[in-house]
């Protein structure tokens, strides 16, 4: 009895396996990249960075708001009507 016996010609079992584990690797990558887009966890994880960080960054406090996003509220330092506003605490 022989118990290492060569079962017939074995040549491209490597590459066949390869490429069926490719084939799973980009299945998975899409279905992933489908579930992504479906529930925008792109927009919904950047909405921090782009808004509270952002002006938290910009003016010194995540409330507050610019001539950008329209009227200034909460800003250290507002110009209005030619005078200069400063808050020192914005609440």
């Amino acid at each position: 009895m022989e118990l290492n016996r060569v079962t017939g010609n074995e040549s491209g079992q490597a590459v066949t396996e390869y490429v069926l584990l490719m084939g799973i690797i980009v299945l998975f990558y899409g279905a992933l990249m489908a579930a992504v887009e479906k529930m925008n966890l792109a927009e919904r994880l950047a909405a921090p960075i782009v808004g509270g960080y952002a002006r938290t960054f910009k003016y010194g406090n995540p409330n507050a708001k610019g001539f950008d996003e329209g009227t200034p509220e909460n800003h250290p330092r507002a110009v209005v009507g030619g005078k200069v506003r400063l808050f020192i605490n914005p609440r």
